[in-house]
């Protein structure tokens, strides 16, 4: 596919391949990575076109997306041009936006899957991408299939989602997530696996007849003036199954992992979400050398290596390129946004101050989201703790609770604190 030079994409504050929104430190170009895979050849397109026309800032997205930063103005045909060469683009032009089908990293090679998911979210790709319906969505709208996998995304809230209950039916749910707690609401129906494509695009042209204005752009959106029985109505589902609860799911693959094939795939982050053309290179290479043909990113700012027979060279390699490989070490578990550097809603350098932070947290699997502002773009569902800015080097900091009254971040714990101050608020936390 060329590169289409008259095609104009829509406005939006979204970034696109298409479309490059401006920020502090430049442009970004968001590439939407079908299923997270990426080839050889497309890392080392993604890595050129990050060092000739952008700042050499790669960044891992919580939808298993790559953005690639500070992108002037008069690259920006180029850049697009670039990746749509190394087939990393849409099947047209004006498809870009929709490609927001999410699977779980270890689809096709998770030991607990219900299902493999790649063949059915590609099939969906395809066909919300030829919907003039699905195209006039919102470029933030998104799809979850969920196979069952033991690693999963299964608190990242979706205007639609599936979830495997046996080999042909899928539970679907709409504006949330699949249920896991006691608590958490029912999905809204059942389908037949095959019938996902029509329910999709017949949910696409529903929303549309029945949204109300431009402000209406997402399902929950809609379903806040009340119309969720009526949409559901349109649509004719099966019945849901009362009381369907999908176990609860691993997230944040650090380390070395079995497959369900005896082999075993590796799980590495590069510091903050944040990668080097050189580091990007590099693990392409190290996968390349021990015979893997693609590299998988996670919703979780990392990525997989799938299919390694010898792990712990592995694990070395990209250790020695920075990435982390260590679920214990607090870099695995730190989630951070781009901050005042980047960011206009930025309060503070979240980057800097977590680096500051990191040597401070316990060893542990306990996950630590510093944000720049309480809009929480890096991390959807609450961490185990949460760093809020409120001013340059200031924090109000949480900590994760189901408690009534706690907040979307949790139980209050401390308010305008410095860095320093956070660190030793955090060490306490049992």
């Amino acid at each position: 596919m060329s590169f289409p030079g008259a095609y104009r994409p829509r406005a939006s504050a979204c970034p696109g391949l298409f479309r490059i929104v401006p920020a502090r430190d430049g442009g970004i170009c968001r590439i939407k990575i079908p299923l997270g895979r990426l080839s050889e050849a497309q890392c080392r397109a993604v890595a050129d076109a990050a060092a000739r026309f952008g700042s050499g800032i790669i960044e891992i997205t919580n939808r298993a997306n790559l953005q690639i930063r500070g992108i002037a103005p008069a690259q920006t045909a180029a850049v697009a041009e670039a990746l749509v060469g190394a087939e990393l683009g849409p099947d047209r032009p004006d498809g870009d936006d929709i490609r927001n089908v999410m699977v779980s990293p270890t689809a096709g090679i998770d030991a607990g899957q219900v299902i493999d998911t790649r063949m059915l979210a590609e099939a969906l790709l395809d066909r919300v991408q030829g919907d003039d319906s699905c195209r006039a969505l919102s470029p933030k709208f998104s799809f979850l299939i969920d196979g069952g996998e033991d690693v999963a995304v299964v608190d990242h809230p979706h205007d639609i989602w599936v979830s495997s209950l046996d080999s042909d039916r899928l539970a679907i749910g709409f504006a949330g997530c699949p249920p896991v707690e006691a608590g958490d609401g029912p999905p809204a129906g059942t389908i037949r696996k095959d019938d996902l494509g029509e329910v999709i695009v017949a949910a696409a042209a529903v929303f549309h007849e029945m949204a109300d204005g431009p402000a209406i752009t997402r399902l929950r959106h809609l379903f806040a003036a009340g119309s969720y029985d009526a949409f559901l109505r349109r649509l004719e589902l099966g019945p849901a199954i009362v009381g369907w609860r999908r176990r609860p799911a691993k997230s944040r693959p650090v380390g070395i992992f079995p497959q369900r094939d005896g082999l075993a795939y590796v799980g590495a982050i590069p510091p903050l979400g944040r990668l080097t053309p050189e580091m990007l290179l590099a693990a392409a290479e190290t996968a390349s050398r021990h015979g893997v043909d693609e590299l998988r990113l996670t919703p979780w700012q990392g990525m997989l290596l799938p299919s390694v027979r010898e792990p712990d060279a592995a694990i070395a390699s990209l250790e020695r390129f920075g990435f982390v490989c260590d679920p214990n070490t607090s870099l695995a578990g730190l989630i951070v946004c781009a901050g005042s550097p980047g960011c206009a809603s930025g309060l503070a350098d979240v980057k800097a101050d977590a680096l500051v932070l990191a040597p401070m947290l316990p060893r542990g699997k306990r996950t630590v989201h510093v944000s720049g502002c309480a809009k929480s773009c890096a991390s959807p569902a609450a961490a185990d703790s949460t760093l809020v800015a409120a001013g340059s080097g200031r924090y109000n900091v949480y900590a994760k609770s189901t408690d009534a009254g706690a907040g979307r971040f949790g139980r209050l714990l401390a308010r305008q604190v410095t860095v320093g101050e956070a660190g030793r608020v955090l060490k306490d936390i049992p």
